[in-house]
């Protein structure tokens, strides 16, 4: 008898946002495609992922000094480093004994650097587009790991321009999908879904209907929590929402953002710096509803202006507030037919079982078992140049 597959499997955090359950869908297919595997799960903390990871994993560990975190670097640099240092061989101890090694997101810096002395399985899950002094740091440790990359989309694979594998994420529907409520004389409404930080956007639309849309008839609903010892950024975003002229709620966190969805009418994506992916737009299309993003990094992979959302340019107030007026003024027929070209983009490119089969053929090609169901069309291989 075969000795059972070993597969180590490492992320940064243990929260359920969107590289959180792109991870556990990988854990998933693994899990679907290698019944009898050893799996093995490392986090840094405990969290709302765990009960989730606990459903696949045959056991989870815990290493909270292997992932880079700019505010503990910035707090307390030559701690840091050295706990990261020690990580760093608790990783290169651990991997000796894996068959796969599979290391999600650039942040896990101690693990990728454990992957060098691997010769074979070993696989890190890009999933960010850093500042240039970051990328410079990250593409040479990339480099120095010697492992095989998947990148999130072909935007993320042109920022580091080193070879691997596109694999769009998929997501999964929750709740009922339905069409959005019919507008009559109501506000167009608008919900910002996701992690409250800086370049997200949150407080630039703020700003942008404060001082150029202040006449729009629309309606903002902002979803997420901010990473602990960040609170003033919540505290200035809620002071600029009592400040708009737009009815504008703030709610925190949920890991079913289902019914800010159904409420909608779009889902707005407002980075002011490159998304790598764009999980929200993807989850909006399922859910029926078209997007208005920011027309840069893997949105542009996602949203087609016009067809099932409309695209503005990053970071640009006046275009943003003409681009809502053209939503504002779009027409029931035409929403319909946004609507249902959103939702036929998720199912032809964006579904969670689409995204498990590509990440198990591409982790595990060679294991001589039968493709799981629905098997997606084959990921493209990058190269750095968009595709």
């Amino acid at each position: 008898m075969s000795k059972p597959l070993t597969i180590v499997m490492v992320h940064q955090g243990a929260e359920l946002y969107g590289s959180d359950r792109s991870f556990l869908s990988a854990l998933a297919a693994l899990r679907e495609r290698h019944p009898d595997a050893l799996i093995d799960v490392v986090l840094p903390e405990p969290g709302p992922l765990v009960d989730l990871v606990a459903r696949y994993a045959s056991r989870i560990q815990y290493d909270e000094n292997g992932v880079l975190r700019k505010k503990k670097l910035k707090a307390r640099p030559f701690r840091t480093l050295k706990d990261m240092a020690f990580s760093w061989l608790r990783f290169r101890r651990m991997f000796a004994s894996y068959d796969i090694c599979y290391v999600n997101t650039v942040v896990c810096v101690a693990a990728i650097m454990a992957l060098r002395l691997r010769q074979r399985g070993s696989y890190v899950h890009v999933r960010e587009i850093p500042s240039k002094l970051a990328l410079r740091v990250f593409n040479t440790m990339l480099k120095f790991s010697r492992a095989s990359l998947i990148y999130n989309s072909n935007a993320t694979a042109g920022a580091f321009g080193l070879r691997g594998t596109v694999i769009h994420n998929g997501v999964e529907v929750r709740g009922d999908v339905t069409s959005a409520a019919p507008r009559s004389v109501r506000p167009l409404r608008l919900a910002i879904i996701g992690r409250i930080n800086p370049w997200k956007g949150q407080q630039f639309v703020l700003d942008a209907l404060a001082t150029l849309g202040r006449a729009l008839p629309v309606e903002i609903r902002i979803v997420g929590a901010v990473f602990p010892g960040y609170e003033a950024l919540l505290s200035q975003l809620q002071h600029a929402a009592a400040n708009c002229a737009q009815r504008v709620e703030i709610s925190g966190f949920t890991d079913d953002p289902s019914v800010h969805y159904q409420w909608a009418d779009f889902a707005l994506v407002p980075s002011t710096l490159p998304e790598p992916f764009g999980r929200v737009a993807v989850e909006s299309f399922a859910m029926k509803r078209p997007v208005i993003a920011a027309a840069h990094g893997g949105l542009q992979e996602i949203v087609v202006d016009g067809v099932n959302g409309f695209l503005f340019q990053p970071a640009d107030d006046r275009d943003f507030v003409c681009t809502l007026e053209r939503a504002v003024a779009t027409r029931a027929t035409e929403y319909v037919a946004m609507a249902e070209a959103a939702r036929q983009a998720y199912l032809d490119s964006f579904t969670e079982r689409s995204y498990m089969n590509a990440i198990v053929n591409c982790i595990t090609p060679d294991d001589g078992e039968k493709p799981m169901p629905d098997q997606a069309p084959a990921a493209s291989a990058a190269t750095g140049i968009p595709q």
